[in-house]
């Protein structure tokens, strides 16, 4: 019986033959250079049956290939089994990245297609800065999907909503201000802003056309005297209409913003994000118009909360530590009842939504036993699932929206007795998560050296995580937000009132993955002669499982930071739960 991936793909490559091209590129994206497309822009996992977030197929007459980074490459193993598509592992000695494939195997007069539409204006740049090296074509016009993905989903019709002030903190006119004094200090009278997160920030908007992310398929044109909305009009209702109104916002179709592009007049000069804009906007604008290439204004804007965000975010944590530590009371206290993955998944939603602020999910929640634990996005389905068992751990990463802001939080928990290596371990991600969130440094530090605090407690045990150790969390937005990102390769410098987290790791394939992530609030510390010293202060409230820590690899310091922990948590939670839980959560974060 033939693999019904491998059919998809000849279908793909009959096209490429009647269309003439050699080499037909397929990334997982949408217009915008969102991380989670929707359902409509879905056709990587159509094709390939792969679910990662992260992934960019290439087919050639004879072979395809699939890139992904470090967190799916067991996931990817997995899914592709039984294609002919071979997984290609991004940032790992011996395997060539897309680029360098591209680079080495296209050669003379082939031609390479792709729907410029979905590649960023750099990406594109790169490939086009290849071809003319090795004097092959482009042809980025390209799009076989609607022809073979007969029943493919329509593009999103949910209605877009506001986001009170009274939660943002900032009004649309002020944070326009803001973007307009950028747009003057780079001299600059237009800017053209593709990104769905900072549109829904700046505007002061959210809706549901990507799951788990509050998103409204649109794009805006500022300058400095008139505010262009394009996106889908029947999504605007008339309280949103008004709205709008009110700002002197003009609305346009969703996808006028190709025309409008056309006939900006040659004496504007433009402001815009090669990385976060894509190439078919870009190669729409007069050659003769002065262009900015600048990283989006508004991405440090709303990476810097304000103190309404802040102290909502900490409102969001509460609420979402209450849900989590019910969950994990539900979990600690089950009998000899048989539970899934699928159950966990379940059950934290269950808890979740008896608080009327709550939103949804900001992502799927990752409820991974055993042997799945390794695979960092693992998602149970009901094709595909793992019983809970004793003997191993149960990773669990799950996050939430709520009116008061977004959660993200890992926890992983011993399911009975588990070995004394699996305890040390544990205790090891734990350590590493305690250096790195007690750490005091030097104004301007970057986020580079962090990576490195936490991370060098793992390569204690000559081991190591192949993905960062945490991220920017957005406000009622994208789970993964920059620019602050604790990677070792970042230069962006960490700034106060930026939320980001904090999740070391181990994984060991086909064995079991331990991961710890808590969010911390970036503070000033102090000044003194040496200049400006921040801290981060824990917004997360969730215990950690004490059952699997080994107290012989803790210093004094460590546990006495664990002990100030865990009070926090037990003082802040207490009244909100019931007398049981109560009883059950001070013995589980008692002193040490």
């Amino acid at each position: 019986m033939e693999n019904l991936t491998n059919k998809k793909i000849n279908e793909i490559r009959n096209l490429m033959k009647k269309n003439q091209i050699d080499f037909f590129i397929l990334p997982l994206s949408d217009y915008h250079n969102s991380e989670y497309p929707c359902d409509y822009f879905k056709a990587l996992k159509f094709i390939s049956g792969f679910t990662g977030s992260n992934g960019t197929l290439l087919i050639s007459q004879n072979e395809s290939f699939l890139w992904t980074d470090g967190r799916y490459f067991s996931q990817c193993e997995k899914e592709l089994k039984g294609s002919e598509i071979k997984l290609m592992k991004m940032a790992v000695t011996g395997y060539p990245s897309l680029l360098e494939f591209i680079e080495k195997n296209i050669s003379i007069n082939q031609i390479l297609g792709f729907d410029g539409r979905l590649f960023s204006y750099d990406t594109y740049s790169k490939i086009s800065k290849i071809s003319k090296k090795n004097t092959f074509k482009i042809k980025n016009n390209i799009d076989f999907i609607d022809e073979i993905w007969k029943d493919r989903p329509t593009l999103p019709k949910e209605k877009a909503y506001i986001l009170e002030e009274i939660y943002t903190g900032i009004s649309f006119s002020k944070k326009l201000e803001l973007v307009r004094e950028s747009m003057k200090k780079n001299n600059t009278t237009v800017y053209i802003l593709s990104s769905l997160e900072d549109i829904a920030w700046l505007f002061n908007l959210r809706g549901n056309d990507i799951k788990y992310n509050p998103f409204i398929l649109s794009y805006s044109v500022i300058t400095l005297n008139k505010v262009l909305l394009f996106v889908d009009i029947s999504k605007i209702d008339a309280k949103v209409e008004n709205y709008l109104n009110k700002n002197l916002v003009e609305i346009f179709d969703y996808f006028e913003i190709y025309n409008y592009i056309k006939n900006i007049p040659i004496d504007k000069s433009i402001l815009i994000d090669y990385q976060n804009t894509n190439s078919f906007i870009i190669e729409g604008i007069n050659k003769n118009i002065k262009v900015i290439n600048k990283e989006n204004p508004t991405i440090l804007l709303k990476a810097i909360k304000n103190e309404i965000e802040i102290n909502n975010t900490i409102k969001a944590h509460i609420k979402d530590g209450v849900a989590l530590t019910k969950f994990m009371y539900w979990l600690k206290n089950i009998k000899d009842e048989k539970i899934s993955e699928l159950d966990i998944v379940e059950k934290i939603e269950e808890f979740r939504k008896k608080d009327n602020s709550y939103l949804g999910n900001n992502f799927s929640t990752i409820a991974a036993f055993g042997k799945n634990s390794p695979m960092m996005h693992y998602l149970p389905s009901e094709n595909s699932y793992s019983n809970i068992e004793k003997g191993n751990f149960l990773l669990v990463d799950t996050g939430g929206h709520y009116l008061f802001g977004s959660t993200d939080t890992t926890r992983t928990f011993a399911i009975g007795e588990v070995t004394q290596e699996m305890k040390k371990h544990y205790t090891y991600v734990l350590k590493s998560l305690i250096s790195l969130s007690k750490a005091k440094f030097p104004e301007g530090t970057l986020c580079g050296n962090l990576d490195a605090i936490a991370r060098n407690i793992i390569w204690d045990l000559t081991l190591d995580y192949r993905c960062a150790t945490g991220h920017g969390v957005g406000y009622v937005g994208s789970v993964h937000e920059g620019p602050n990102i604790l990677r070792g390769t970042s230069q962006v410098p960490i700034k106060k009132s930026m939320i980001t987290t904090v999740e070391p790791g181990i994984y060991l394939e086909n064995q079991y993955g331990i991961r710890l992530e808590n969010e911390i609030l970036t503070k000033e510390f102090c000044k003194n002669e040496y200049g400006t010293f921040l801290n981060f202060e824990t917004i997360t409230f969730v215990p950690f499982d004490f059952e699997a820590i080994d107290l012989d690899y803790l210093t004094r310091d460590e546990i006495e930071w664990l002990n100030s922990f865990n009070s926090h948590i037990f003082k802040t939670l207490r009244p909100f739960l019931e007398e049981k839980e109560v009883f059950w959560l001070e013995n589980f974060t008692k002193k040490i």
